[in-house]
């Protein structure tokens, strides 16, 4: 009685994982060419594609029409439309704007307050046998270099931000066996 209730319980258990297996195997297996990009990927959506295979470079663009088996773009600087497969992609980010031109501003600021500051102390020395003391040299020089760097850091254009769109973090495959068995594959990105 005892191994017949063990039994019971082990295959239980097995048909239970099989179940989950199942389940995560057919909602579970994304990749780019999926329907879930294919309704993120909208026309007029500026994208940037890594695929080796078609190109050396990034290819950047925007989205002309999105299908099940590839992703056509308008490419600046070509007169004709490049389609890229969807196998062949490796990444694929989507562009989430320019940056803040105040972003850059502020990050120039810090910069040039910093090396400011520190060259002026630096130069002034100890600050025996000077009118001023080396804080106060340094407190001006950071100001001046504050500013300079704001005024660079609005200068220079901005950037473009990009987002990864991600695939799902598994894949699940079935793979057919020669000796007429099944193989199970699963891919889990961490």
């Amino acid at each position: 009685m005892k191994s017949i209730a063990v039994r019971r319980e082990g295959w239980m258990a097995v048909s239970i994982l099989y179940a989950g297996l199942v389940t995560v195997a057919t909602t579970g297996c994304h990749s780019y060419g999926d329907a879930q990009l294919q309704q993120s990927l909208t026309p007029g959506m500026r994208v940037r594609i890594l695929a080796p295979e078609v190109s050396a470079s990034e290819v950047i663009g925007t989205v002309n029409r999105a299908a099940e088996d590839s992703v056509t773009l308008d490419v600046p600087g070509r007169n004709e439309s490049v389609s890229i497969l969807r196998e062949k992609i490796a990444r694929l980010d989507v562009s989430e704007g320019p940056r803040s031109r105040w972003i850059d501003a502020a990050i120039g600021a810090g910069i040039g307050a910093g090396t400011g500051a520190a060259g002026c102390a630096l130069a002034n020395g100890s600050g025996r046998g000077h009118i001023v003391s080396t804080g106060e040299v340094a407190g001006v020089c950071a100001l001046l270099g504050a500013g300079l760097g704001a005024l660079i850091g609005v200068a220079i254009p901005p950037g473009e931000r990009w987002k990864e769109m991600s695939k799902a973090p598994y894949q699940v495959s079935f793979a057919p066996r020669l000796d007429h068995g099944l193989d199970l594959a699963v891919v889990w990105q961490f």
